[in-house]
């Protein structure tokens, strides 16, 4: 089983910050409470709209700890008894989103071509979407990881991924993603980094979702016993890694370099999760041509030596 973890000075004193509900033992009408699994609002056909709603979660007694998990599944998007009906991974996110309002014509234009295929009056229809990201909660701390416990049965390519950021007034400031494509039969302990642990911040989003856009209704993945981890006691700033990224923000290429000299794999992926570049068994600097890529915020995964560290990565 994957342990994904960073290894800090001796010394060290972890400190687990809860999360709202992290452990999914409250529970009000089939909804984890100060958690989203459901997403919500209307597709606009022409002048008129029609009301859709998926629900990606359910309780599970399937537990790490306590009576109950959450159990997160693929649900049908769109309009039923249609050919506009699309299945979606399972989402779970902290805290409470709002409702969208999108054209149909702008998610065929999604789903038939990517974002890639969009204009820019689709992006000011799909710009209402955002309501459907939850809010987050506030944090007190700025948190190094997300630990969180998961058991994943991927059903063909699916892949998790778990994706948090803090945000300080609004505007995100530090982030951590982590994918699988690993069964997980057992509960495993996932421990994912925060690209920025330093960075002063109010609150924190944390996303978990389940599969891709073509994900199978047979993937299940239980989630249980949420929370964020702080390094205190004189801690030295250390990573499970050293390297450098520059030049960032890139416009033409940048370049990763690391002080060890054992083998590393990096992934780059938008922020829909789509791999962009990745290489693998890579041993000293490698330089990623960036030409071909839309400016916009990017995520660099390095793994090394059994650590994963996330970097945020800016192309203009």
């Amino acid at each position: 089983m994957a342990l994904v973890m960073a290894f800090f000075a001796f010394g060290a004193t972890a400190q687990v910050v809860a999360v709202s509900n992290g452990d999914f033992e409250s529970w009000d009408a089939g909804v984890p409470a100060s958690w989203t699994t459901n997403i919500s609002g209307n597709v606009m056909v022409g002048f008129f709209g029609v009301p859709v709603s998926v629900d990606f979660g359910s309780q599970s007694t399937d537990a790490h700890s306590g009576s109950y998990a959450l159990k997160l599944m693929a649900d049908n998007f769109g309009i039923p008894s249609t050919d506009y009906n699309f299945l979606l991974p399972g989402v779970a996110q902290l805290g409470s989103a709002g409702q969208f309002s999108v054209p149909l014509s702008t998610i065929m234009e999604v789903v038939n071509g990517g974002l890639d295929s969009l204009g820019e009056d689709d992006f000011q229809s799909l710009a209402t979407l955002l309501n459907a990201v939850a809010s987050g909660e506030p944090c007190i701390q700025t948190p190094r990881h997300v630990s969180l416990w998961v058991k994943y049965m991927p059903d063909g390519a699916d892949t998790m991924r778990v994706i948090a950021f803090t945000k300080s007034g609004g505007t995100p400031v530090s982030y951590a993603m982590y994918e699988s494509s690993e069964t997980m039969s057992d509960y495993t302990h996932l421990e994912v980094m925060f690209d920025q642990p330093g960075a002063e911040c109010d609150s924190v989003c944390i996303i978990v979702v389940s599969g891709g856009m073509t994900t199978s209704e047979n993937t299940e993945l239980y989630l249980d016993d949420v929370t964020l981890v702080n390094y205190v006691d004189g801690v030295e700033d250390q990573e499970p890694m050293q390297l450098k990224i520059y030049p960032n923000p890139a416009t033409e290429d940048f370049t990763i370099v690391t002080t060890s000299s054992k083998s590393y794999q990096y992934k780059m992926m938008d922020l829909t999760g789509r791999v962009v570049a990745a290489d693998a068994n890579v041993v000293g600097p490698s330089h990623i041509d960036v030409r071909q890529m839309a400016p916009g915020v990017y995520m660099l995964a390095i793994e090394q030596n059994g650590s994963t560290l996330t970097r945020k990565i800016v192309v203009r």
